[in-house]
């Protein structure tokens, strides 16, 4: 009985302590999460120094915040400081588990993002496995991003098969994500495929008007069948979207000779 007693109280006291933390944890991430949300901002504004700042402060309040450690991978990415990236994307991963009810999914967001990181270093086994590493949580939300980028890789590597079985997966997914359509097109350029290509290209188009890099592939594809005013059109269409922007560019010099 007096057994039983101890082991319930310790039971106890563990249980206090686990839900003290956690309610500590809420507590800093209520100072730490506008931080995260200003410094992504300005991650996408391409204001780096500004969002390190930003993170600095996030990180002194809630050092075990795992968003913290995703937003400074990202980055030291977009600062071309591949090492830091993966350094802070393994903690941001590390310390996931503690949002796992506020931001479900964010381990396989995290997997996701180091394997991009790992591509760039050319590190392309390892990316394959933090992707695949993505793909095993069931809470993951958008596993069409991972899936696009496990076809890209395969194609980068020649194997066409993979390329093609990721891409469908991700079409499978979410068939509105226009870059698996993109990625699903270089696919059927590579198999010697362009009637499907063209096919993919417009699917891509349809889904995202904008695609000016869709519809410069769907023009240069048209110019080797020879259908030059579906090419005209297209780049014509990309001048109006991307104006003085580098397909816009391109698209007005190759209308000249058009």
């Amino acid at each position: 009985m007096i057994h039983r007693r101890l082991v319930c109280a310790v039971v106890a006291a563990s249980l206090a302590l686990t839900w003290g933390c956690a309610a500590q944890f809420m507590q800093k991430r209520e100072l730490s999460r506008p931080m995260v949300s200003i410094a992504m901002g300005k991650i996408q504004e391409n204001d780096i120094q500004g969002a390190l700042i930003e993170l600095r402060k996030a990180a002194s309040a809630n050092p075990t915040d795992p968003e913290v450690f995703y937003a400074y991978a990202l980055a030291y990415w977009k600062s071309d400081k591949p090492d830091r990236a993966i350094e802070y994307v393994d903690k941001a991963i590390e310390y996931a588990p503690k949002l796992e009810v506020e931001h479900p999914g964010l381990a396989s967001e995290a997997y996701n993002l180091k394997g991009s990181i790992l591509v760039t270093m050319g590190r392309y086994d390892e990316a394959a496995a933090a992707f695949k590493k993505a793909l095993s949580d069931e809470l993951y939300q958008t596993p069409e991003f991972t899936l696009y980028n496990l076809a890209t890789l395969y194609l980068r590597k020649h194997d066409l098969d993979a390329a093609m079985d990721n891409a469908q997966k991700a079409l499978e997914k979410n068939s509105h994500y226009a870059p698996a359509w993109h990625v699903l097109s270089k696919i059927h350029i590579a198999r010697g495929r362009p009637n499907e290509a063209i096919d993919s290209l417009k699917h891509a188009i349809l889904e995202f008007p904008g695609y000016v890099e869709a519809r410069w592939d769907l023009a240069g594809l048209y110019l080797q069948m020879g259908a030059r005013e579906l090419a005209r059109e297209q780049l014509t269409d990309i001048v109006q979207l991307d104006p003085g922007g580098t397909y816009g560019t391109m698209a007005a010099e190759r209308l000249k000779g058009l």
